[in-house]
């Protein structure tokens, strides 16, 4: 397969969508003089043609989106509809959440809303993909539904380690589970092997900087990996916030590209109530009738320089501070 760049793979993802050069223009993510500098360049690879009206795909190129299973948009909707039915008898199956690492189901439908935005975005479809964490199950929806090249799970808790591996397995999925305690610093076989990373932090700082940290070691070195994580206002101020932002930023050359508020909601979990009956006031001694516990997305992309690094053993805890919703006293 011919070599291509992150800017290449975005203009055609985005021509196999529209021969219209302007509406690819629009949609692909890349400034102006970029965009037509890789226009310029995929006409030279042989991979694309322009006319007075259209910028279309040759043959070479046809084959080369085909080799690199990057996915029209219009084809997304229908293969995220046909994993759904196979994806709900998967969650159905697997172990029950468990405070001791602070688990949570996302809903299914917020599973595939973060599967088709990775989709759309080209960071899934012929893409290695590290996920941090994995009672959601994402690693398995995006097998399902979107082509990834390989998945791999890195997880502390043995029965999900388990049972990934046994669905992956029982649905010949390109995809494996290893059990891992994030606190330790990653193998350095995993140091920039995944174009795309995908967690759900814990919230607190430390918890924050351990899983990113890690997360972000997993990524090739360059421009145009990219990463998604979770990352609420129940549990994380505004404040918390932009001292995350700040320190991802002058930490790494990242764009935050993303940040989708809402963009998941999760499923009431068992002992919910025992966790917020300490604030002392009634409705919170109960359990709730709609669902409302909600996280944004946010999408990160490396930019030219980007480099994976280290850090060492996260000590103390990742799970609790004065911003937890849990309380073990009354406030």
């Amino acid at each position: 397969m011919a070599r291509i760049s992150r800017n290449e793979e975005k203009v055609l993802g985005e021509i196999l969508n529209s021969s219209d050069p302007w509406r690819v223009a629009g949609h692909a993510k890349v400034d102006f003089p970029h965009f037509i500098r890789t226009l310029k360049s995929l006409v030279r690879k042989g991979l694309i043609s322009i006319t007075e009206t259209d910028v279309l795909l040759t043959g070479s190129g046809m084959r080369l989106v085909g080799e690199a299973d990057l996915l029209p948009a219009e084809e997304i909707p229908g293969r995220v509809e046909a994993a759904r039915k196979q994806f709900a008898e998967v969650v159905r199956r697997r172990p029950r959440t468990t405070t001791l690492y602070d688990q949570g189901f996302m809903t299914l439908n917020s599973v595939f809303r973060r599967v088709s935005l990775m989709a759309r975005m080209g960071d899934a479809g012929g893409k290695r993909v590290a996920v941090l964490g994995d009672d959601d199950l994402v690693s398995v929806a995006l097998c399902l539904a979107a082509a990834p090249r390989h998945v791999t799970v890195l997880e502390i808790d043995e029965r999900l380690v388990a049972f990934i591996g046994e669905v992956a397995d029982e649905l010949g999925l390109p995809l494996t589970a290893l059990r891992w305690d994030l606190r330790d610093p990653l193998p350095a076989r995993y140091k920039g092997r995944f174009d795309t990373f995908v967690t759900d932090p814990s919230e607190t700082m430390p918890g924050l900087k351990m899983f990113l940290s890690r997360a972000l070691y997993t990524l090739r070195a360059g421009e145009g990996a990219a990463g998604y994580f979770g990352l609420t206002t129940i549990e994380a101020s505004y404040a918390k916030w932009s001292a995350l932002q700040r320190w991802l930023l002058k930490t790494y050359p990242l764009a935050i590209t993303h940040i989708l508020p809402g963009y998941a909601y999760y499923d009431n979990w068992t002992g919910l109530t025992k966790q917020t009956k300490g604030y002392g006031l009634e409705p919170f001694k109960r359990t709730p009738r709609v669902t409302w516990f909600n996280s944004a997305l946010v999408r990160l992309e490396a930019l030219a320089g980007f480099a994976p690094k280290q850090t060492g053993r996260t000590r103390g805890s990742i799970f609790e501070d004065d911003e937890s919703c849990g309380t073990t006293k009354e406030v």
